[in-house]
């Protein structure tokens, strides 16, 4: 039975994206996806979290607030909601 390596495969064939073309005579150099053993991942899991995008919010000014379409006066952030813009003078009891 002939390997892999010598198979001769039409171009058009989609089999031939996958098939090995160098003539290997060790079938055992050609391993691949090795497991990481050397440490343990968790450590390194929750560095890469850190503290989400609080970096970047800190590193950006404090956004502008739009103005009121009814009103035109600067809308604010409320507690509550805070990425909803309201406008305290209109809605006076959504800007808690």
């Amino acid at each position: 039975m002939p390997s892999l390596a010598t198979v001769a495969l039409p171009s058009d064939d989609q089999a031939s994206l996958f098939t090995v073309t160098t003539a290997s005579t060790d079938v055992a150099a050609a391993v691949s996806g090795l497991p990481y053993l050397a440490a343990d991942p968790a450590g390194s899991d929750a560095a890469l979290a850190g503290d989400g995008y609080g970096w970047l919010a800190a590193a950006l000014p404090a956004p502008r607030p739009p103005a009121c379409p009814v009103c035109h006066r600067p809308t604010v952030l409320p507690a509550s909601a805070p990425v909803l813009w309201t406008c305290p003078h209109c809605h006076p009891a959504e800007t808690r």
